[in-house]
């Protein structure tokens, strides 16, 4: 399973990074979430799911982590909360950007 979260509008503060990357977060970022049972269930040390954060025109570059399941289902929890929240106590706000077209 592959679970993709396209990335928009990028800032960037680390001073440490080149232009060079900066201007590939520009050009195309992404998150792909994968969930990885056949290795994970033979072996001890790999975790059931992974991150990874791809940037660059053919996101020909990437960043790697594992994710632990219990903090990762913590942030999927926390962040349907968030969400639902957003939208009950926002809703005509909500209306009204998505009738002008606004990002919401």
């Amino acid at each position: 399973m592959k679970i993709t979260l396209p990335l928009i509008r990028p800032f960037v503060d680390d001073k440490r990074l080149s232009e060079e990357v900066k201007k590939d977060f520009d050009n195309r970022c992404q998150i792909y979430l994968y969930k990885e049972e056949e290795d994970w269930e033979s072996d001890e040390k790999s975790h059931a799911f992974e991150l990874r954060f791809e940037y660059g025109i053919g996101k020909e570059n990437f960043i790697w982590f594992d994710v632990d399941l219990n903090d990762l289902e913590m942030f999927a929890n926390s962040l349907m909360k968030s969400i639902e929240m957003l939208r009950r106590d926002y809703s005509e706000v909500i209306k009204h950007k998505i009738k002008n077209g606004s990002p919401i």
